[in-house]
């Protein structure tokens, strides 16, 4: 995997009463538009990869800090449809009509809201290793892996009893080695995203995403995976545009099993599974992605 050797400029724009949502942006300047949305947790530097990728095939990857995340305002109580507003007030400030969507891991829970909120300004909608909505579906939240089936069951008490150790992700992000913070989360791994993270320069880039999602504290990085870990708001049946699903077979962060979920469910889809992958594998798929949504 090659590493970015850059982190862009930090943007901000300013959205309902007066707070600001940060985001870098990647790729082609002058290029078609496309939002993208971080894992849980993450941060606006995750699309480092699709750099060059972008100024290949001629996209603008415009990547947004959530609230509370990296440098964007905290908002409270805030539920996961409330970031399609949001992602349309930086489509305006913007000056973009038409974009597309690109959400990675917990990102793409985001990306299905905006598919399922605002279509008339979708261009087109990827998915990226994307989680699945656990709390209504029986079968996805059983195949959820062990530190995700703790995180999850601590989600449904009061917030400051999950903030707690959801908070140590983001204390071993900053202050541990980066292979000590893998070993933090290597029972989610499977074979191959262990054999990824034995490079340093990886483990690295991961462990310094990780903490600049947690720049402002815990309280934006654990309500969005409250937010994921419950009840979304919307029926993924219900989706009018087509969805692309990109997902690693061997994924033991977000089960391949969500990917084939998402391609039952959702009316149109395009499912591309990649064997023997797990789940870091996604921030290489940038060339693949573009490949396939080219018209």
């Amino acid at each position: 995997m090659k590493i970015p050797i850059h982190k862009p400029e930090t943007k901000y724009v300013r959205v309902g009463n007066e707070r600001q949502i940060a985001y870098c942006e990647y790729g082609d300047p002058l290029g078609k538009p496309v939002f993208y949305f971080h894992g849980t947790p993450g941060s606006r530097y995750e699309p480092s990869f699709g750099d060059q990728a972008g100024k290949d095939y001629g996209y603008r990857i415009i990547a947004l800090d959530r609230p509370g995340i990296g440098r964007s305002d905290y908002v409270k109580a805030r539920r996961l449809l409330d970031w399609t507003q949001d992602v349309k007030a930086v489509a305006k400030q913007l000056d973009v009509r038409k974009f597309g969507v690109i959400g990675a891991s917990g990102g793409g829970a985001y990306a299905l809201a905006c598919s399922y909120a605002i279509p008339e300004q979708l261009e087109f909608s990827v998915l990226m290793g994307s989680w699945g909505p656990v709390a209504t579906e029986p079968k996805l939240r059983q195949e959820m892996a062990q530190l995700d089936r703790f995180f999850a069951k601590l989600a449904k008490s009061v917030p400051w009893v999950f903030y707690a150790p959801f908070s140590l992700l983001g204390y071993a992000a900053k202050r541990m080695s980066p292979q000590g913070f893998m070993k933090v989360i290597e029972s989610s791994m499977s074979v191959a995203d262990k054999q990824l993270i034995a490079d340093e320069a990886v483990a690295q880039f991961y462990a310094d995403d990780i903490a600049e999602g947690f720049r402002q504290g815990v309280r934006g990085p654990a309500d969005d995976a409250i937010i994921l870990y419950g009840e979304w708001g919307f029926d993924v049946a219900e989706i009018s545009v087509e969805v692309h699903l990109f997902h690693g077979e061997e994924d033991r962060f977000a089960p391949y099993s969500y990917a084939m979920y998402f391609d039952e469910q959702i009316p149109q889809t395009k499912l591309y599974g990649y064997p023997r992958e797990g789940h870091l594998f996604i921030a290489q798929l940038f060339d693949e992605v573009f490949k396939q949504i080219l018209p």
